[in-house]
């Protein structure tokens, strides 16, 4: 007996294909966009002192932001800082006239760089929003100090 030979033409498989491709594909409204967040802060006076700095999640700088690419806002920003051994976190609250995007910057004190950044939440029209990138700038010695984030972000299905 014979097994019959089954032909599939491309002409024949690609729209099946490409229906199947579609409906795996996310929405076009989760699609990653790139942003950068641009930082000037005055340290506060116990982040400068000689004894390491804040440690228990208290106010470590304020000053003011400004978010570009797929976000456009701007205003104050205040950064908390907890520090756990070789580790330090930066909650980097920025309010815009849009709503609030919390960030949480993560520092590796001993061996430096690859200083990584997450949007935890965020209110208003920032709802939903998700993200994640690096810090790019880390000038905490400057005067003001000064920090950037690069990353991407996205809408986080309700």
């Amino acid at each position: 007996m014979r097994k019959p030979n089954i032909v599939l033409s491309l002409a024949a498989a690609a729209p099946a294909a490409a229906v199947l491709i579609s409906a795996c594909a996310p929405p076009a409204a989760v699609a990653h966009s790139n942003l950068t967040v641009q930082c000037a802060e005055t340290l506060t006076a116990a982040q400068g002192g000689s004894n390491g700095g804040v440690t228990n999640g208290g106010v470590a700088a304020t000053g003011h932001c400004t978010l570009t690419g797929v976000l456009r806002d701007s205003g104050p920003v205040t950064d908390y800082r907890t520090q756990r051994g070789e580790t330090a976190l930066i909650r980097r609250v920025v309010t815009g006239a849009k709503g609030t995007i919390t960030f949480v910057v993560v520092l590796h004190l001993v061996f430096g760089g690859g200083e990584r950044w997450t949007i935890t939440s965020g209110t208003g029209a920032y709802e939903n929003l998700r993200g994640r990138g690096y810090q790019v700038v880390d000038n905490y010695a400057g005067s003001p100090a000064t920090f950037v984030l690069k990353g991407t972000v996205s809408r986080a299905r309700a």
